[in-house]
């Protein structure tokens, strides 16, 4: 089985079950004040009360406290320490929403990590997918929207609208809002990777 972490960017509504955690900044505290143990707290916490910092560290295995001035996000520097310890499946969630240039980067992380990193919140679920044969399933969404940042090449079956070897580039929207039919759809990809985004309406 792959190893799996739930980080936890910020407040969450909802905290999903996980064994492992890794909380960052403002969602270290979430995780602390809802009694979950983590793996690590990392960030800067300049948006924590000083208070609040034994609180984190009462409920974290490892404490990490970034500089301010820096190059990498908080939510970034938690990525790469979960790679580094060998997660193959990193689930990030408070990172949509808020700060558009935040979101921005968790979307690029996504697309940087096909098949690592997949990004949550209450009507989304992102993810990425490199060369080869996939299969889908429609969970509780609603709709599949597939895009890419360079040019790739994509065969979609079972869906709403179907493709067969199309050619995909960065100025293409006419793979938004596409249905699952059944409960599975299979995504190949020829070339290239793709980003997917399930939804459903809020």
């Amino acid at each position: 089985m792959e190893a799996s972490v739930v980080i936890i960017l910020k407040r969450c509504e909802s905290i999903p079950t996980a064994e492992n955690y890794i909380g960052v900044d403002k969602g270290a505290l979430t995780l602390a004040r809802s009694g979950k143990r983590m793996l690590l707290a990392i960030g800067d916490f300049d948006s924590v009360e000083e208070s609040d910092l034994s609180c984190i560290k009462e409920y974290s295995d490892a404490f990490i406290q970034l500089n301010t001035i820096k190059d990498d996000t908080d939510g970034e520097a938690a990525v790469m320490y979960a790679i580094g310890k060998g997660y193959q499946k990193i689930h990030l969630y408070g990172g949509l929403g808020g700060r558009v240039d935040h979101a921005m980067i968790n979307l690029r992380l996504v697309s940087r990590f096909p098949e690592t990193v997949y990004l949550h919140d209450e009507n989304n679920f992102i993810y990425s997918l490199g060369e080869g044969i996939h299969s889908i399933g429609k969970r509780d969404y609603t709709y599949i929207s597939f895009f890419t940042e360079d040019e790739s090449i994509i065969t979609l079956e079972g869906m709403k609208y179907p493709l067969t070897n199309q050619k995909l580039t960065n100025k293409d929207t006419y793979t938004t809002s596409n249905e699952i039919l059944e409960e599975m759809g299979i995504v190949t990809v020829h070339t290239g990777k793709v980003t997917v985004i399930q939804s459903k309406d809020a």
